[in-house]
């Protein structure tokens, strides 16, 4: 017996947060003393290598044949930007520290939301982003503890990453996620090449080996989360994203003996609620439209 759409949704974006803590293991090895402009063009390079064989098997017509790829490009150009601040940021912060800032997600897009499409924001989601950025601000802790450059590139790596998430789920309406995955690999790879070759550093071999591991773990964990996205509302699988910071705080404390405090996980617990809320506040916003332009329609 088949499960149910929503519950395959679930365990595929569970699955791809294993995946994309593995992936930031494998890259924070190489981080401590590659740029990172080489870091995003070598990651998404290997990634690529392994969508080949998927390339091969689907034809290059299906694989990439997509009528929108106006917003593929689009998003390929963003993401390479918040991979970039994302991989200054790596060296410099804890696994667990990354991924409790990088729940603010929705929280940006709120805002972004406001100010740039003109949505009408209530008091209560406004409420919500407050009480969000308080948790940012207990991990950070301004005052207390230094606010290094790779915290500021994490929060600013985040609306980016909400913005390229975002279109990435109104790409899987029409298109597959490996056609998705596989432009992304391709307009990053794009991107990043001209910064990278001017300002190259030779990778050592040892280098190579953990990038082939983090372009299979990337291209998997794409894979993965494309595929919930088109089982599952974006609303339900939200809850899921929690669990990595348990994978990350786990694979941080043994592999690199990083020790993330406990305000970490107090701000990681207030900014998802905060998220959780306002991801409930949208799904009831767009059925209350639903209904709205259902009773407005002609009648029967």
């Amino acid at each position: 017996m088949a499960l149910p759409p929503n519950l395959r949704g679930i365990l595929w974006v569970g699955m791809s947060g294993v995946v994309f803590a593995l992936l930031n293991v494998f890259t924070l090895i190489p981080s401590q003393h590659l740029n990172p402009y080489v870091m995003a063009f070598l990651r998404y390079l290997f990634g690529a290598m392994f969508l080949l064989p998927l390339v091969i098997r689907l034809g290059p017509y299906r694989s990439l044949h997509t009528n929108r790829l106006g917003l593929h490009i689009s998003r390929g150009a963003i993401h390479t930007v918040g991979m970039m601040l994302w991989f200054v940021a790596l060296p410099l912060t804890t696994l667990a520290e990354i991924t409790a800032l990088g729940f603010t997600g929705p929280i940006f897009v709120t805002v972004g939301a406001a100010l740039f499409l003109g949505e009408d924001v209530r008091l209560r989601r406004w409420l919500a982003v407050i009480v969000g950025f308080i948790g940012a601000m207990i991990i950070i802790r301004p005052g207390f503890s230094a606010l290094h450059l790779g915290v500021i590139c994490i929060l600013v790596s985040t609306p980016i990453f909400s913005a390229s998430n975002l279109i990435s789920k109104a790409l899987a309406r029409t298109d597959s996620a490996s056609t998705i995955v596989i432009w992304q690999n391709i307009v990053i790879v794009v991107c990043a090449a001209p910064l990278a070759i001017w300002f190259w550093q030779t990778p050592s071999w040892v280098d190579l080996l953990w990038f082939l591991a983090a372009g299979l773990c990337g291209t998997l964990g794409h894979i993965c989360q494309q595929r919930g996205y088109q089982l599952a509302d974006i609303t339900l699988l939200q809850p899921i994203g929690f669990l990595s910071l348990i994978w990350n705080t786990l694979l941080g404390y043994f592999l690199f003996v990083q020790t993330p405090d406990a305000w970490t996980f107090v701000g990681a617990a207030v900014i998802f609620g905060s998220a959780m809320y306002i991801s409930h506040r949208e799904a009831v916003r767009r059925a209350q439209i639903k209904t709205a332009d259902t009773k407005a329609g002609p009648e029967s």
